[in-house]
């Protein structure tokens, strides 16, 4: 049978794509955390090359899980049921959540080419909204996935989300520590200005000394 022939072949690979586009980009997140946070000591540039690396992945399956559905007889969607959020009709909600994480993605992705002309710093600032794209992508994969709701599918989601999950609550965490005005000094004692001894009076029956 071709592969244009069977109705659940293009289904099938979305989801496919899907499910790698999930693992792919929590695994991004939790090596992005991993430098962010200093937590590895050493072989810094060999995490950063897993980090663009595992973002150019997560882009490439956002993509084909995105544009295969063109293909898909059952599901028929238009190109802007993939493109613009919530735009769709099947579970517009979740869907839309996916499509504005994958935009969110892309566009972050790209701006790692143009960082010198952006700024290191202002780069920075927009690298973090990396996070609340992933974000979105869980909420996507959970609320709009065939899957959703079984086991194997929760469990695989366990063990990739909650790692990224657990660094992303410990780098907000300390962010926040850092942002708390720190507490004022207690004032230094006050101390009494010392007084000159005052003389003592001479005797009126003894004349002073020569």
């Amino acid at each position: 049978m071709s592969i244009l022939a069977d109705t659940t072949a293009f289904w099938v690979t979305s989801r496919a794509a899907g499910i790698a586009a999930m693992v792919c980009s929590s695994a991004a997140v939790t090596a992005g955390l991993l430098i962010g946070l200093k937590a590895v000591k050493t072989r810094t540039a060999e995490l950063r090359a897993i980090h663009e690396g595992l973002a150019l992945a997560t882009l490439a399956a956002i993509a084909l899980h995105a544009f295969v559905l063109l293909l898909d007889p059952w599901l028929h969607p238009s190109l802007g049921d993939i493109l613009v959020p919530f735009a769709g009709d099947y579970a517009p909600f979740w869907t839309g959540l996916g499509i504005i994480a994958a935009w969110t993605l892309l566009a972050l992705g790209a701006s790692y080419y143009v960082k010198d002309r952006i700024g290191a710093a202002r780069w920075r600032r927009l690298h973090r909204f990396t996070a609340l794209a992933w974000v979105l992508s869980v909420g996507h994969a959970l609320g709009a996935g065939t899957d959703a709701g079984a086991p194997w599918f929760l469990a695989s989601m366990a063990i990739v989300v909650l790692p990224a999950l657990t660094l992303l609550i410990v780098r907000l965490s300390g962010s926040e520590k850092a942002k708390a005005p720190a507490a004022p000094a207690a004032p230094a004692p006050r101390s009494e200005p010392v007084r000159p001894a005052r003389p003592r009076a001479q005797s009126l029956l003894r004349p002073p000394a020569a």
